[in-house]
């Protein structure tokens, strides 16, 4: 029976797949229900405001079942990636409706920390199993679970280098280093996350998109695109970028608001002010906690890949390795005296390792002391 209620939610986390570019802020969630060994009805989390994953599941079997769902639902058994919600909201709580529609058994994988949906359904005298696939729902959402109970996002930074650890040249001699296959996994990365943030230094030699270009997302519109911010503690940016031209958001942190011909929406300026004149990594960090940004990506230069790793703030490392060397010339991707295995006395732990074209893509795991 073990391997029964496996299968379900492994089911219900491949069904909440279907949930990554609607459900943000709220997590993606996935249900399954089952009655007497068959499954009759599957859902997932939609927009903020609408159904989520249990509403759908149970909608799902009205729709299918028809006049028999009412008994279908009596006495079955909901797979839920995350414990049910217990308070309303934009919508109502999820329990209400698990109590009245008559299920008996809710096996969910992870608790929800905003929720006490665990007491209510027990309380109805539901049977209630949590911990079902529970290292894998909080990957899953590790995003969320980062803002909630850290109050920030979780961080990826992407580093694309030579074998030495080079990400350009200090002749300044612009040309790509990584292969096409490379750049087009690190759209996936953007695709995944909720905000990007880059340095003045990026935009200003690069004038980059940071817009996710992959024919397979191209059916979700402007959703896919992640919010981007700019480190510009002094306001350098002279207005023709294409971050402040193409219509999507844009953020623009600095030390001091002064009057620029680009601060009109979709453009912000918001004050960040740190120490010696640069801008505060903590002000960002919690702005992205308040605006609700579950996932960042770091897409930047030696300063500001330095900068948030030296504040700890940085949960995993990808690195897109070439397969060339850039010699005495080259840009270090850090500031810190770093390799693939640790940067300064920070250890990189390789999480995973695999071919992408010509390069090598490592995921790493930092291991602060």
């Amino acid at each position: 029976m073990k391997d029964f209620h496996h299968e379900q939610m492994l089911s219900a986390l491949s069904i909440a797949e279907n949930a990554r570019f609607l459900s943000p802020p709220n997590p993606m969630v996935g249900a399954v229900i089952v009655k007497e060994g068959q499954v009759i009805g599957k859902g997932f989390t939609h927009q903020p405001g609408k159904d989520h994953a249990e509403i759908d599941a149970i909608k799902n079997v009205y729709k299918h079942h028809q006049s028999r769902a009412k008994e279908l639902l009596s006495g079955s058994s909901l797979y839920v990636t995350l414990e049910p919600c217990s308070s309303s909201g934009k919508t109502p709580a999820c329990t209400e409706t698990i109590i009245k529609e008559g299920i008996s058994k809710v096996y969910f994988a992870v608790e929800d920390p905003l929720q006490n949906g665990n007491s209510v359904l027990t309380q109805a005298g539901i049977t209630v199993q949590p911990g079902l696939l529970k290292k894998e729902a909080l990957e899953m959402n590790r995003g969320f679970f980062s803002r909630v109970n850290r109050k920030r996002p979780f961080v990826t930074c992407k580093i694309a280098c030579s074998t030495d650890g080079g990400i350009g040249l200090t002749t300044g001699d612009k040309k790509w280093i990584t292969s096409k296959k490379s750049r087009e996994d690190v759209h996936r990365l953007r695709a995944n996350s909720d905000s990007i943030v880059t340095g003045i230094g990026t935009v200003l030699a690069d004038n980059p998109k940071f817009t996710v270009r992959n024919k397979e997302f191209e059916d979700i519109g402007n959703l896919v695109h992640p919010k981007r911010y700019v480190l510009d503690s002094k306001l350098r940016l002279k207005g023709d970028e294409y971050l402040l031209n193409d219509g999507l958001e844009t953020t623009i942190f600095c030390s001091k608001l002064r009057k620029v011909n680009y601060d009109q929406p979709p453009v912000n300026i918001l004050e960040a002010p740190g120490e010696d004149g640069r801008g505060s990594l903590d002000e960002v960090m919690l702005h992205l906690n308040k605006l609700e940004c579950n996932s960042l990506m770091i897409e930047a230069g030696q300063k500001i890949n330095t900068s948030f790793i030296s504040a700890e703030f940085i949960d995993e490392l990808i690195f897109y390795i070439a397969p060339i060397k850039l010699g005495e010339r080259k840009i270090n991707f850090t500031e810190i005296e770093s390799s693939f295995s640790n940067i300064g006395t920070i250890q990189l732990e390789l999480m995973e390792k695999s071919n992408i074209g010509p390069d090598t893509k490592l995921i790493t795991k930092p291991i602060y002391s």
